[in-house]
């Protein structure tokens, strides 16, 4: 809830930032540097120095050095979060990531409501950390107290708790963006955090009468002292398949998912008055967020019913309506289709795509749930962004024209582009899914052995019989 709250409130304030008439501009220090580098290659190509010095940007380019930014932020997250589960008890890190996150929120709220843009900038980024936090120590605390039998069947509902909180955010503030104050949201989402404290704690005081349930570790698994966090991470992850393709789907969908919100946004800023993006942008997410409840509400019903439902079919959803919704956009490039990008994105991406992503680390050791998770759903989730915004990137550096107004403008063509470019990563990433698929399969015959047994002894049976 207290994420799709901050997500509506920190992009209008960044995109409201850097119009048609104010853009962003690269900082004088390194159009000093550009002037330096004018007089060393000057004789090479001039005319490409100079346009590098005088680069201007809208709010949807500025976005992608932001985004591009947090890949420090995701390596000093990977460090942290392998040093707290190394010395802290389970609920330890839930309490120390929200006690940062109601710290900064508690910082921001003293300038949010006439922000510098420096603090633009700042609230932009904890944004992004907000939920890199909470997510990891959520969800590290949730694979250390379910075991692979019940992870199944339960993860659904859990998932949609989630989703819930992400529909009523949503929609709250769509309804209220036009009656609170930005320093008022941030007030809403500091008593949030001391609410989630109060249930951690609670949660806490259950988990310790729930046994571990986890395989040991494998003799080849790489000692706890052996490398830096992040290397550590790293070995785990290249010495197994399985985690390689794990690491893929979250790559892969960092990226198409960059790139559609990019163009979302860039198509809002086009075709939305300034004064409408807080509300267009809590419109769409909103109904992303109601869309993904009833799927996940649905999905958590069936899953409990039938837990042995095959993950390869869960985890294409997202992909396929990914692929489907970039193919509509390339056809009709207009504001509706831009919208439903993301909300073809947030129905599937938060529901069921993140319930079985989740799932695949569950028959994991304690090792792999932590350390290899931490590496893949932090830097290689940033990598992907990363990769995603370089190529989104060149669009506004490259195709963006001024109109007639003299006014900075986005160029369809080149999100047309980018959407043939997502197509190509969507078949990349079923290849993925059907690596994946195939091995927790493997993983879960080995855990649940007593589920293939019983046919196997009733075909006994009626050949004996």
């Amino acid at each position: 809830m207290i994420f799709w709250i901050l997500k509506p409130l920190k992009k209008s304030l960044f995109i409201g930032q850097y119009d048609g008439e104010s853009t962003f501009k690269l900082p004088e220090v390194l159009r000093g540097f550009f002037d330096q580098l004018d007089l060393l290659l000057g004789k090479i190509s001039p005319e490409l120095v100079l346009q590098l010095g005088s680069i201007e940007l809208l709010g949807s380019g500025a976005e992608l050095l932001a985004k591009g930014m947090n890949l420090v932020i995701a390596f000093l997250i990977v460090l942290f979060l392998t040093l707290v589960t190394r010395l802290a008890k389970r609920q330890v890190l839930t309490y120390t990531c929200m006690g940062l996150v109601i710290a900064m929120t508690v910082y921001f709220a003293v300038q949010i409501n006439n922000p510098s843009e420096l603090t633009v900038w700042l609230f932009y980024w904890f944004g992004d950390l907000y939920i890199s936090l909470m997510l990891a120590a959520f969800f590290s605390f949730l694979h250390d107290t379910v075991d692979l039998k019940n992870a199944k069947r339960l993860y659904g509902f859990i998932v949609l708790g989630a989703v819930s909180g992400g529909a009523i955010g949503s929609t709250y503030f769509r309804g209220w963006i036009s009656e609170m104050t930005n320093q008022q949201w941030l007030h809403v989402v500091i008593g949030l955090g001391v609410g989630i404290c109060v249930l951690a704690a609670f949660a806490g005081w259950m988990a310790k009468t729930i046994p571990h349930n986890e395989p040991d570790p494998t003799p080849d698994e790489v000692p706890k002292k052996k490398f830096i966090a992040a290397l550590e991470g790293a070995s785990l992850v290249f010495k197994s398949r399985y985690l390689i393709a794990i690491g893929g789907i979250v790559g892969f969908y960092e990226v198409t998912s960059e790139v559609l919100d990019f163009q979302f946004t860039a198509m809002t800023e086009r075709f939305v008055d300034k004064g409408d993006l807080g509300s267009h942008f809590g419109t769409v997410y909103a109904i992303g967020n109601i869309a993904a409840l009833v799927i996940q509400l649905g999905f958590s019903i069936i899953a409990a019913k039938f837990p042995n439902y095959r993950i390869h079919w869960i985890l294409l959803i997202l992909p396929l309506s990914i692929a489907l919704s970039s193919l509509f956009f390339l056809i009709a490039p207009i504001l509706i289709a831009g919208s439903l990008l993301k909300i073809a994105d947030s129905t599937f991406a938060y529901s069921v795509n993140q319930t079985g992503r989740e799932t695949l680390y569950n028959p994991l050791s304690r090792q792999e749930k932590y350390v290899a998770r931490a590496f893949v759903e932090v830097f290689v989730q940033r990598t992907g962004k990363v990769a995603a915004l370089l190529i989104a990137l060149l669009v506004p550096m490259i195709l963006n024209k001024r109109n007639e107004a003299g006014h900075l403008e986005t160029s369809l063509l080149g999100l047309q582009l980018l959407g043939v470019f997502t197509c190509i990563i969507v078949a990349l990433w079923f290849y993925c899914v059907k690596i994946v698929a195939r091995k927790f399969e493997a993983l879960e015959k080995e855990h649940n052995p007593t589920k293939n047994q019983a046919p196997k002894q009733a075909q006994t049976a009626n050949s004996s019989a």
